[in-house]
């Protein structure tokens, strides 16, 4: 049976963006060559490390998502990123995608959730801020009549 992975590694930022694109291929061959399937290989971002890493204080983040039908080709790209000087660090991680897809649904459905109850939370703080200023104007109302009428008396 393929188990589903999500690599993700980290690239020296101060490679150029051909020696990066060469890079990149490079090890995606190597997935792909070791009986790996690359469903997807894709940059992310440019971030700050937590911690400096071989003297870098940011790093170029690359997340691939590929199946497999044993460990050959993790050993194998695990192998060649420990010796290459261009990859900081690398993780690999097991992806169920049913799992997943369950887990982007129900987060979405709390997010309609808790976009609902805060539009209800903002609807009552407006009515009662209306509450109170129009109470707030009949208060003032009131007054005003009630020194209009004391100056008349005078």
């Amino acid at each position: 049976m393929a188990t589903n992975y999500e690599l993700t590694y980290i690239v020296r930022p101060d490679l150029d963006d051909t020696a990066k694109k060469a890079l990149i291929e490079r090890f995606d061959k190597v997935l792909s060559d070791n009986g790996a399937t690359v469903v997807k290989s894709e940059d992310w971002e440019s971030r700050k490390l937590a911690y400096v890493i071989n003297g870098y204080r940011e790093g170029l983040y690359h997340i691939v998502t590929f199946t497999s039908e044993d460990n050959k080709a993790t050993n194998e790209f695990d192998r060649l990123a420990k010796i290459s000087q261009d990859i900081l660090r690398h993780m690999f991680v097991t992806v169920d995608f049913d799992k997943l897809n369950d887990a982007k649904e129900k987060s979405a459905a709390a997010a309609v959730r808790a976009a609902e109850r805060r539009a209800a939370r903002d609807a009552e703080r407006s009515s009662r801020y209306n509450d109170h200023t129009s109470q707030a104007s009949v208060v003032s109302e009131n007054t005003s009549e009630q020194t209009a009428s004391s100056n008349e008396a005078e």
